[in-house]
């Protein structure tokens, strides 16, 4: 009787081993570990990492704050790590890989924990996932050929998608505050703005809305906004990944910890709050050294404003 039940049992299980649909594709293509890095589990950094608190703020104890704008290139030196790797490589990911990953644009439908991205500074108008990718997206022509006659017989449009790579600009609003029962001068950064830069084609038409073009020698360059992401929402995502530390490599940090705490990036400031509300530097200077030079003022106001709050 044993034999006929097990029999029976393993004749139900092979049936619906074989019935079941392949979704995933061949076996082969699938990985079969985590990325083999370490000769040890790695718990420190991953699922389990969550960005470090910020210590409440009262409203009454805030007596000085000043909102800036400040630009983030990531060609220079300074900011390579949150530049490299170009492409996935094991664990490692770029800052904007991983903001990619967490928009989430390839699966249109999957709306659960998605990376909400907006429409304005403030951070009020969430786009819809159709604006999000094709804000991700650059529309580009080719020649439609006769396949018999060899003649060019028109055009076509298809879609290319941006990469992480062509992310070379972050736009960061942040303010400065003092607060009067710590005594202390903080900063914290209140949305982040990706910049999207290529070689535009000459015979793609008008820029489309979010786009600044910049003639250079042999090709046209154009920047795309993406949209405005929330730090407070990024930071849950920037915690999860890990910073290559050229001094030990045993001693890495995460995005969040390189952007909120240790500040380890170069930029300049492109805007401070003013009376006109939205008046860049560059609109009422005109030369590129004098805006630096006006960045470097205001950066020294915001530090003179603490030093003279001392006596020695």
């Amino acid at each position: 009787m044993k034999k006929i039940v097990l029999s029976v049992f393993a004749f139900c299980l092979g049936f619906l081993a074989f019935a079941q649909e392949d979704t995933t594709g061949s076996t082969m293509n699938q990985p079969v570990r985590k990325p083999l890095e370490f000769a040890w589990e790695q718990t420190e950094v991953g699922e389990f990492s969550d960005p470090v608190p910020y210590v409440y703020q009262r409203n009454a104890d805030v007596m000085y704050y000043h909102t800036i704008w400040r630009t983030i290139d990531l060609r220079e030196k300074m900011n390579h790590p949150l530049y490299f790797p170009q492409d996935v490589r094991g664990t490692w990911r770029c800052m904007a890989q991983v903001i990619f990953d967490a928009l989430d644009v390839k699966n249109p439908e999957h709306t659960e924990g998605v990376l909400p991205i907006y429409s304005d500074e403030f951070c009020t108008m969430p786009m819809s996932r159709e604006d999000v990718k094709a804000s991700l997206v650059e529309l580009k022509r080719t020649e439609q050929i006769d396949p018999e006659t060899f003649e060019v017989i028109g055009e076509i449009e298809y879609e290319e998608e941006f990469t992480a790579r062509q992310v070379l600009l972050y736009r960061v609003k942040e303010i400065w505050f003092f607060d009067k029962k710590r005594s202390l001068l903080e900063v914290r950064i209140l949305e982040i703005e990706p910049m999207i830069e290529y070689e535009k084609e000459t015979n793609s038409g008008e820029p489309q809305p979010g786009q600044e073009e910049e003639e250079s020698v042999g090709a046209i360059k154009s920047k795309k906004r993406v949209g405005y992401i929330m730090y407070d929402e990024l930071r849950p995502y920037l915690a999860q990944q890990e910073v290559y530390n050229q001094k030990n490599n045993a001693q890495r940090i995460s995005l969040d910890d390189l952007m909120t705490w240790k500040r380890e990036f170069s930029s300049y400031i492109y805007q401070e709050q003013n009376v006109y509300n939205d008046r860049e530097i560059q609109q009422y200077i005109t030369n590129a050294r004098d805006q630096r030079l006006e960045s470097d003022r205001i950066t020294e106001k915001i530090r003179k404003f603490e030093h003279d709050l001392w006596e020695f």
